[in-house]
């Protein structure tokens, strides 16, 4: 899914934007920053006239970023191949957390169950080790690990008021 967020300020009348992939197979109530590449600085609102043309650029900027990540994401594998290079460029540090996880998720569902099992075992974040326990086991039942996903991704479709996938 993409994020598109027109971010707003606590302090003054404006906007700056921000654009992601999210995966929708975790059980959270909220929307998250994926994969996030796009970016633009928050720019003051000081008069319509200034402001139109700024607001009219990042509508634009938005919609441009939203294509990109449409044609990068074409299929799960594709998927699978960009998050798992995503993981291996992170530094250390970084690493093992809710990133390791996605490109888990993205390698089993693409029928690469080792490399997801290498990715859900670097998996260090105690915040993340429940999704992770909660799908790992699964791994040798591909049947199995479908639904389940499935099952994650219709419940938090749900959470978020979305449409049901067809």
């Amino acid at each position: 899914m993409t994020v598109v967020e027109f971010q707003p300020s606590a302090w003054a009348k404006g906007s700056g934007l921000n654009v992601s992939a999210h995966w929708l197979w975790i059980d959270q109530a909220h929307l998250s920053f994926d994969f996030f590449e796009c970016s633009e600085t928050f720019i003051e609102y000081a008069s319509d006239a200034q402001f139109e043309p700024v607001a009219t650029r990042l509508a634009q900027s938005a919609a441009q970023e939203a294509t990109r990540l449409q044609r990068i994401f074409t299929s799960i594998e594709t998927v699978a191949t960009v998050l798992a290079a995503e993981q291996r460029e992170l530094p250390y540090k970084a690493q093992g957390s809710w990133s390791a996880y996605n490109a888990g998720m993205a390698m089993a569902l693409s029928g690469q169950t080792d490399e997801a099992a290498a990715l859900f075992e670097s998996v260090r974040d105690e915040r993340v080790r429940p999704a992770v326990a909660r799908v790992e086991k699964l791994l040798s039942d591909p049947v199995e690990f479908r639904r389940e996903a499935d099952n994650l991704i219709a419940v938090h479709r749900n959470v978020l008021a979305l449409a049901p996938r067809r």
